[in-house]
């Protein structure tokens, strides 16, 4: 459930669910080159769509 500044940022109520998620984009080395921390969305109404490559 969002905090009491998420709920006042976002414009919802407090009884809607928040998304809290970490955002790294690494080099194709292993660096990490950007980390974005926390990103919080509204939990009722975001849409995540993961594509993980597998390849080694």
């Amino acid at each position: 459930m969002p905090t009491e500044l998420e709920a006042a940022t976002l414009r919802i109520g407090s009884g809607v669910p928040v998304l809290r998620y970490t955002r790294r984009h690494i080099s194709d080395i292993g660096r990490i080159v950007e980390v974005a921390h926390p990103i919080v969305r509204r939990g009722d109404t975001t849409i995540v769509d993961f594509v993980i490559d597998l390849d080694d």
